[in-house]
């Protein structure tokens, strides 16, 4: 189990995963399967809306995992206590579905390129299972 970058698990925020829209997603997350939600056509739908789509419902589909850095930044001054100083803000877009980004915190010291590969690590709190993202080295 990967522990939070941050200090005290208590302070971090916790989603809500009973939304009728995102359910699925975090119920992947439980079972560390990172799901995307496609329209009919195969159109990434990010975050994931299951009703009003021109298209129709939406089916889940396993991503790989796997992504490549587009920005980020480090956050040196504090902003809330349940994340204290300094820490490194990404955005990452998936490999197999490069229109979806995901955003993920690291430790600040950790080296950072433009377009590096990274995948997906599992950090848990309070019960749910957040996807954040590490280098893949």
């Amino acid at each position: 189990m990967t522990q939070a970058v941050f200090g005290s698990a208590d302070l971090l925020p916790i989603p809500i995963t009973t939304d009728h829209d995102s359910a699925p997603f975090w119920a992947g997350c439980a079972q560390r399967k990172l799901l995307v939600a496609l329209q009919a056509d195969g159109t990434p739908v990010h975050p994931p809306v299951l009703v009003g789509t021109e298209d129709g419902p939406v089916r889940w589909v396993e991503a790989a995992g796997t992504a490549t850095l587009h920005t980020w930044t480090v956050v040196r001054h504090p902003v809330d206590p349940a994340f204290p100083a300094p820490y490194a803000v990404v955005l990452v877009a998936l490999t197999d579905f490069p229109s979806v980004r995901f955003l993920g915190t690291l430790d600040a010291e950790t080296e950072l390129e433009a377009g590096m590969p990274m995948r997906v690590r599992w950090e848990e709190r309070s019960g749910v299972t957040i996807p954040q993202w590490e280098p893949d080295r």
